[in-house]
C-alpha cells in the first residue's frame, strides 16, 4: 500500500494568491512601477550637457538606468509567492501583524528630513539622519553615535564635493565643505 505524504499549502486568509500572481504584491508592484513611470519621466526633463562636459554621461542616463532596474525587479514581485511555497514558507505570515511602530516613526522621520534637506543642505541632513536614527532604533551608547554623525557624513561629502567634484547645495544655513 503507498501512501502519500501531504505537505500543507501555507495559508494566508484574504490574502491568498490567486493563480499566478499574489494580489497584494501586485498591488505593491503597481505603486512602485507608476512611481518608476513618473520619477523616468522627470528625467527626460533634464538639461542636455554638451558631449564636450558629458564626460560619456548625460546626466539623465545613471538615473534612468537605476529606475529599469528597480522596475524590472519590482516586475517579478507578484511572483515571489511561487518560490517561496515551494520553500515551504508562507509569504502572509508576517504580513498578519500590524506595522511596527517603529516603521512609522522611521517613516515620518525620513520624509521630515527629505522636506527639509533644501533648507539644512547635504552635510547638516547627512549629520542630523546619522544622529537621530541610531537613538530611533534603540542605540543607547553616545559617544559611538556622535562619532559616526560627525566622520562619515564629513567623508562622504569630503569625497563627493573634493574627489568626484560633485556640487553640493549648502542650504539656507551654508554649512558645506
Amino acid at each position: 500500500m503507498t501512501e502519500s505524504i501531504q505537505t500543507p499549502t501555507p495559508s494566508s486568509g484574504n490574502a491568498r494568491a490567486i493563480g499566478l500572481v499574489h494580489p497584494v504584491d501586485l498591488v505593491v508592484t503597481l505603486i512602485i512601477l507608476s512611481g518608476v513611470s513618473y520619477l523616468f519621466y522627470e528625467t527626460t526633463t533634464f538639461a542636455e550637457v554638451a558631449p564636450m562636459f558629458a564626460q560619456n554621461i548625460q546626466p539623465s542616463m545613471y538615473p534612468q538606468i537605476l529606475l529599469i532596474i528597480i522596475g524590472a525587479l519590482a516586475v517579478f514581485l507578484p511572483f515571489e509567492h511561487i518560490l517561496l511555497t515551494r520553500k515551504g514558507k508562507d509569504i502572509d505570515k508576517e504580513r498578519r501583524d500590524s506595522i511596527p511602530r517603529l516603521t512609522l516613526f522611521t517613516m515620518a522621520f525620513l520624509i521630515a528630513i527629505v522636506a527639509a534637506a533644501e533648507t539644512l543642505g547635504i552635510l547638516l541632513t547627512m549629520i542630523a539622519i546619522s544622529l537621530i536614527m541610531p537613538r530611533l532604533w534603540g542605540q543607547k551608547k553616545i559617544v559611538p553615535i556622535l562619532m559616526f554623525a560627525t566622520v562619515f557624513p564629513v567623508l562622504v561629502v569630503l569625497l563627493f564635493s573634493k574627489v568626484l567634484s560633485v556640487y553640493f547645495d549648502p542650504g539656507l544655513f551654508g554649512v558645506a565643505l
